[in-house]
């Protein structure tokens, strides 16, 4: 595709719900919770499961440019897992999942969900779905009837963002360090090196010091000056 129109977010444009997904795309870029403790599975009692308040964030995948949908949990919210097989073991998967039906189907809402695995002698983990975040992954033993934090695997990932880039140069270590500048009256920092000789800091005035630091440096790391 082109450029899109119009830009986040022009004042007399018309957006695109696909336009802003793509906007939030430009930070957050991944599927993943944003707290550590966003939509945290737990045992709450038989083969009922809790999953905590928090926020998520979800790569759309049913195709490319789908950008990233938010979903809030503003309390906690329970789902049940289907009852255990008899002879074999399973394993579930707890999902959030958005259903858009401008790409698929024709639903649209935001869901937790239990995806059922087949049961088996070793059964294995059925398939994430579509436009979903896996939060938890499930033992279910054959003939349980409870679920507990034993049997809950926390499979949670936290949404990561685009991290802003600084371009490094060579320079020449040399141990320094840095102390209160005796000959004021109040206090005043200082910039010393292993010999002694005041390379830089501030008196107590904050007025800088000269020496052999780039001063335009030195007031960025002293931001505060005299204190």
């Amino acid at each position: 595709m082109a450029l899109r129109l119009p830009p986040s977010w022009l004042q007399n444009g018309s957006h695109s719900a696909e336009n802003d997904r793509l906007t939030t795309n430009a930070t957050w870029n991944t599927s993943g919770v944003v707290h550590t403790n966003d939509l945290k599975v737990s045992p709450s009692s038989g083969m009922v499961l809790s999953i905590a308040l928090g926020w998520a964030t979800v790569l759309g995948d049913y195709q490319s440019n789908m950008g990233v949908y938010m979903a809030y949990n503003d309390a906690a919210t329970t789902v049940t897992v289907t009852t255990a097989d008899a002879t074999n073991p399973r394993i579930d998967k707890v999902v959030l999942t958005i259903n858009d039906s401008a790409y698929t189907g024709s639903t649209n809402n935001v869901v937790f969900q239990v995806v059922k695995g087949t049961a088996a002698v070793s059964p294995v983990a059925p398939a994430t779905p579509t436009n979903s975040l896996l939060l938890a992954t499930v033992a279910v033993a054959a003939g349980t009837t409870t679920i507990s934090a034993g049997n809950i695997t926390d499979s949670r990932v936290r949404a990561t963002i685009d991290e802003v880039t600084f371009s490094a140069q060579t320079t020449t270590t040399v141990p320094v360090r840095i102390e209160l500048n005796a000959g004021q009256v109040a206090n005043a920092l200082q910039i010393v090196n292993s010999s002694g000789t005041v390379l830089n800091g501030f008196d107590s005035s904050g007025n800088l010091l000269t020496g052999g630091i780039d001063a335009a440096s030195l007031e960025y790391e002293f931001i505060m000056g005299a204190y």
